[in-house]
């Protein structure tokens, strides 16, 4: 049975789960007729998750939604799965990873761009703050990355 993922075709969120899915051989299929803005509001939809945020994934045993969570989910269904490492110490710094691609670039991005979008109120100074704190998240993600021995994309996350 397909684990049914509820969000938008191109939701940033989303990709988390379809990309853990497809490493990990798990088949998530995005909810048909998904429509931001309706689908989550109607009354299942909520039964599922109370505040109406995707994605939401649909499993047998019942809903689960934050999408590093989903995420999570979708890769221990895989026993032995590589994408969760192999000791306590890969496990860890995945975990560290994905909480800093989410507390700093994620959230770094989303004060930059949502005053430019006119979501929320435009200050030159809060976006100096903003850029500057996203330079500094990026400057330490390529640290990181560009000292470690890259394969194809994947990298070793115990180095």
């Amino acid at each position: 049975m397909a684990l049914i993922l509820y969000a938008g075709k191109t939701n940033k969120n989303a990709y988390k789960t379809q990309i853990a899915a497809e490493y990990s051989g798990v088949d998530v299929k995005l909810a048909e007729n998904f429509e931001m803005g309706v689908t989550n509001k109607t009354h299942d939809f909520l039964k599922m998750n109370p505040i109406g945020k995707v994605p939401v994934l649909e499993t047998p045993e019942g809903p689960v939604f934050e999408s590093n969570a989903i995420a999570r989910y979708v890769t221990r269904l895989k026993a032995d799965n590589p994408l969760y490492g192999s000791s306590l110490i890969d496990y860890a710094r995945i975990e560290q990873w994905m909480d800093f691609a989410a507390t700093e670039i994620d959230a770094g991005i989303s004060k930059w761009l949502y005053p430019r979008l006119g979501y929320q109120l435009y200050l030159p100074p809060a976006e100096e703050a903003a850029i500057s704190a996203l330079k500094r998240a990026l400057g330490a993600l390529n640290l990181h990355l560009t000292s470690k021995h890259l394969l194809g994309w994947a990298f070793c996350y115990s180095c």
